[in-house]
């Protein structure tokens, strides 16, 4: 896995090099007009932002993609097996937005909300998984957002969730799946790390023979 982050980081050096020598044509071309040099690198420095946006998702998505295994289920079937999340008694539910499943900590719920706020837990993490049937492939993007317990699961606030791409921490083919890795019962054992709910929502998808890939929208 951390050969994916390592290709990742030199494709993300790759695009701000790429910028070097558009920037010393452009000071040859200045010739010591030091305002015409500052212009032009606001300019670029502008532009790079911009760029490096989309540039991140597509290097996410193509970077961090994995393969399914055997026949692929229909969508219906595999939306029906992560919302089974539901039915277990964890800390974690599937929220439905759109087309898309959003699963997150169990904060609505008095008794998670309780173990929750007790946790200590400044940042909640949102993993949204969005479907595509014709590729037979699930993007999913890692969202953080910031949190405010207050009195109760009704007065619960996030805010934020600026931060989208790929977290790290999580396992492939490791404790396959929702139904092997959610057992209830284990609420001690509970970090409240992106990685418990994105591993078994990852490799359940890859088991029912789905393609996956991350992005950050």
């Amino acid at each position: 896995m951390g050969k994916r982050f390592v290709l990742a980081f030199v494709l993300v050096l790759a695009y701000m090099a790429a910028w070097a020598p558009i920037l010393y044509a452009w000071v040859l071309l200045a010739e010591g007009d030091e305002t015409a040099v500052v212009v032009g690198a606001f300019a670029a420095v502008l532009m790079i932002g911009v760029g490096m946006i989309p540039y991140l998702n597509y290097v996410t998505k193509t970077v961090f993609r994995f393969k399914g295994k055997g026949r692929a289920v229909s969508e219906a079937e595999l939306r029906a097996e992560i919302r089974e999340i539901n039915n277990l008694d964890v800390p974690i539910m599937v929220q439905e937005r759109g087309r898309k499943l959003v699963i997150t900590w169990r904060y609505v719920e008095a008794r998670w909300w309780e173990i929750l706020a007790k946790a200590g837990l400044t940042k909640v993490y949102e993993l949204h998984v969005k479907f595509n049937e014709d590729r037979e492939e699930v993007v999913l993007v890692d969202v953080l957002k910031s949190v405010a317990w207050r009195a109760g699961p009704a007065e619960v606030r996030l805010s934020g969730g600026f931060f989208r791409g790929v977290q790290f921490g999580f396992e492939v083919g490791k404790q396959w799946g929702i139904r092997e890795s959610l057992k209830p019962g284990k609420i001690y054992e509970y970090t409240f790390s992106p990685q418990e709910i994105k591993s078994p929502v990852m490799n359940t998808v890859l088991q029912s023979g789905w393609d996956v890939r991350f992005g950050m929208w």
